[in-house]
């Protein structure tokens, strides 16, 4: 039996317990499918981790270094990252449902496939970030830097782009994106909307956004 298997079935045994790794040395671990619900990570460095499939629920990574740790497919609700350094992260098909992004950096980051829905990440630096696939309904993208970023296939009803940059950014085969979305936001002539919306500019940068008629 795996040490991860070990831990999973002690702490199954142990509810009450909260594991406490502050400012433990993890770098480069493997935690791939461990139970770390509710785990202090304070501090704690985790450059290049592998926690793949890990449950992390309220998991408080407060200050932590996650630098190129592999988070994909982990169950991420609830868990706090404040000034936690996420620089190249990969969160693919990760639940990261109304997790507050807010204000970061979070520059080249996958969250290929992962659930944003009311995620808050506003203000933050999504620039090259990937959202292939991604669930962002209702997710808040206000003011946020969104140039370069990968949109495509992403489901974005009620998406919140209000005065977010949108330049070089593809939305090709996004679903659900409204004009009005466009157009609260800025683009440039370098950005890719879905084949069903159409781009009228009208000057250098005022433009309008409309549903191609069938």
């Amino acid at each position: 039996m795996s040490s991860i298997k070990r831990w999973n079935i002690w702490i199954e045994n142990h509810p009450h317990i909260v594991p406490d790794f502050d400012r433990v040395d993890f770098n480069g671990i493997n935690l791939n499918n461990a139970n770390l619900r509710k785990a202090n990570f304070e501090m704690a460095l985790l450059n290049g981790a592998n926690l793949q499939g890990a449950n992390l629920t309220k998991a408080y990574f407060v200050g932590s270094d996650l630098r190129g740790a592999n988070l994909s497919e982990t169950d991420c609700q609830g868990m706090k990252l404040y000034d936690a350094d996420l620089g190249g992260c990969i969160f693919r098909q990760s639940n990261l449902r109304s997790i507050d992004f807010s204000n970061r950096d979070l520059r080249d980051i996958d969250f290929s496939g992962a659930d944003l829905r009311k995620a808050d990440l506003r203000k933050s630096n999504l620039e090259k970030v990937k959202f292939f696939k991604a669930d962002l309904r209702k997710t808040l993208f206000t003011e946020a830097n969104l140039t370069e970023a990968y949109l495509s296939s992403a489901w974005m009803k009620g998406t919140n782009l209000e005065r977010a940059n949108l330049s070089k950014a593809i939305f090709r085969y996004t679903l659900d994106l409204t004009p009005a979305q466009i157009e609260s936001a800025k683009i440039d002539r370098d950005t890719k909307v879905p084949q069903y919306l159409q781009i009228h500019w009208t000057s250098e940068t005022d433009f309008h956004c409309e549903e191609k008629s069938v």
